[in-house]
Formats: structure tokens, sequence, C-alpha cells
């Protein structure tokens, strides 16, 4: 398998244009069971934080671009049980693209990934744009394989 075939394996990311003119169904694959929808905008961390969750079991789509991964959420919404987005994207911020994934599907359980060390100690409740976010956990970087199972574990 070329390394360019390897890449397109473990992401998802193409342009609009090319978006429109692909089936994405077939460009990343859906399982029977409900999949988790990761977004981090940094390659190398996304594929590292994909392989830590199919290690524990989840079937992952991976997305590192946000309007992207929306525009694919809003399609297939009944495909996924978790959405794991990093707090800090190109084009939007991880609050916002969660703000966005809940005006489709308001019971998704939602996770934001961070480095920053601010938010250490605050609630899972955050005011993001005048709307309390009820967020199931914040995974900080860097991530320990057994916190992240146990984390998206608990709310499977």
């Amino acid at each position: 398998m070329s390394l360019e075939e390897q890449v397109k394996d473990q992401i998802c990311s193409r342009s609009y244009s090319e978006m429109e003119a692909a089936n994405l169904d077939t460009f990343c694959p859906s399982w029977d069971d409900k999949t988790i929808l990761l977004v981090d905008d940094q390659i190398d961390v996304l594929i590292t934080i994909k392989t830590m969750l199919q290690t524990c079991g989840y079937a992952v789509d991976a997305f590192n671009d946000p309007l992207l991964a929306l525009d694919h959420f809003r399609k297939h919404s009944h495909d996924y049980r978790i959405v794991i987005s990093d707090m800090i994207l190109p084009t939007m911020s991880g609050l916002e693209f969660i703000k966005n994934i809940r005006t489709v599907n308001p019971e998704i359980v939602t996770f934001i990934i961070t480095a920053l060390d601010n938010i250490k100690d605050v609630s899972t409740d955050l005011l993001y744009d005048s709307i309390v976010f009820q967020l199931e956990g914040i995974i900080h970087k860097p991530i320990l394989l057994d916190d992240l199972c146990r984390s998206v574990g608990k709310r499977k």
C-alpha cells in the first residue's frame, strides 16, 4: 500500500469541490455499530488518537477539516454516537464545532481535546456564545491510552 493510500485510510480530508464530486461513503467507511467522529487539524495527532481509539475497540471516522467533518455529520449524524474535537481548529473553534454538531443532534455525546492548562479544573459545563455546553468530558494532551479508553468508555 502506498503512503498516500495509507494516509487516506487513516483520515478523511478533501476540499469541498473534491467532496462534492466524491462519494464520501466509499472514502470514509461506515460500520454497523455507532462510530466516533474525531476532528483534529494536526494529521499526526489525528492518526495517533484514531489508532488509540481503535485499540480501545471503537470504529472511528477522522477528519482534519472541521467544515468537512460538519458537512459529513449533517448527512450521516445517525451513524455516530460520540464526537471528539480538538479545542483549537482552523476556521472555527472546537466549541463552535460542537455547537454546530448539537444543532443537528442535541443528544450526541461530545468531548473536547485540549493541551490548554487553564481548563483542566473547570466544569464540563462551558459557556460559549451565550450557550451553556454540557460536555461529557475534556481530554487533556498528552493523551494516555488508558485514560482515553476509560473516559470515552464511560459515555458509550
